[in-house]
């Protein structure tokens, strides 16, 4: 099916005496069906914890991508299927910031030093598949690399995302 995500990666692991270099490792997520659709935005995650996804999708005219009769995303029942969040280490696309953003998959409140939240540092990307993660209980705030302390301002992210409009 065409629209699939696809990730490939080098990583480098293991202390540098037993250094192991795993190459061309991919990982692709396709639609499994019409419903699954693509969300697409630069978000500014802010100090304060808030959905990460909101919006609608980008719509789709004969296969390709539009911006016309966009269907709004609903955070109460829409699943999230795979997501990609790259923190761009700026404000607003310029400006440069080495905050981090954190995220929470539960509802809760995102937090700094939330024990079970992701933190994205400035520059870094993540990915995952998420089975059934509701689009509404997606929250990120941003703060100081390290869970240090609270952050004091946007950072600017790159979302990806393949959503099950349910």
């Amino acid at each position: 099916m065409a629209d699939t995500a696809t990730i490939t990666m080098n990583a480098v692991l293991l202390p540098d005496e037993i250094t192991k270099t795993l190459s061309n490792l991919t990982y692709s997520y396709t639609p499994s069906d019409a419903n699954d659709k693509w969300f697409y935005r630069l978000i500014n995650v802010t100090n304060s914890s808030a959905d990460l996804i909101s919006g609608a999708f980008l719509s789709k005219s004969d296969g390709e991508a539009t911006a016309t009769a966009a269907v709004d995303i609903a955070a109460g029942s829409d699943l999230v299927k795979f997501l990609f969040i790259k923190n761009t280490g700026t404000t607003d696309g310029t400006t440069t910031t080495d905050e981090s953003i954190y995220i929470c998959f539960d509802g809760g409140t995102a937090a700094h030093n939330l024990a079970d939240a992701i933190e994205i540092g400035a520059g870094e990307s993540w990915y995952g598949k998420l089975p059934s993660t509701i689009v509404g209980n997606l929250h990120a705030v941003s703060g100081d690399s390290g869970a240090s302390s609270s952050g004091e301002g946007n950072v600017q992210c790159v979302v990806a995302a393949i959503i099950d409009d349910v």
